[in-house]
């Protein structure tokens, strides 16, 4: 099944907690950082949005407000 909606995180309000990644059942979240080794600061993204569900835990779960979710166009 594909998701109607999908996770869209506010980089500007994401402070990287992990709250998103812990809760994500299907775990296509991950926590990201500017550098490539992984150092300085951190903040959510979605990974693989072909396997989302779209259950919306991240977006109800996060603490900042920094995710909500947004409904996906189709084509056709």
């Amino acid at each position: 099944m594909t998701a109607k909606a999908l996770p869209a995180i506010d980089p500007a309000r994401c402070t990287g907690c992990g709250r998103c990644v812990g809760l994500c059942p299907p775990q296509v979240l991950w926590l990201e950082s500017a550098d490539p080794r992984g150092w300085g600061p951190k903040h959510a993204v979605l990974h693989d949005a072909p396997d989302c569900t779209g259950c919306a835990l991240c977006a109800v779960h996060c603490p900042f407000d920094a995710i909500h979710m947004a409904r996906v166009q189709r084509a056709g």
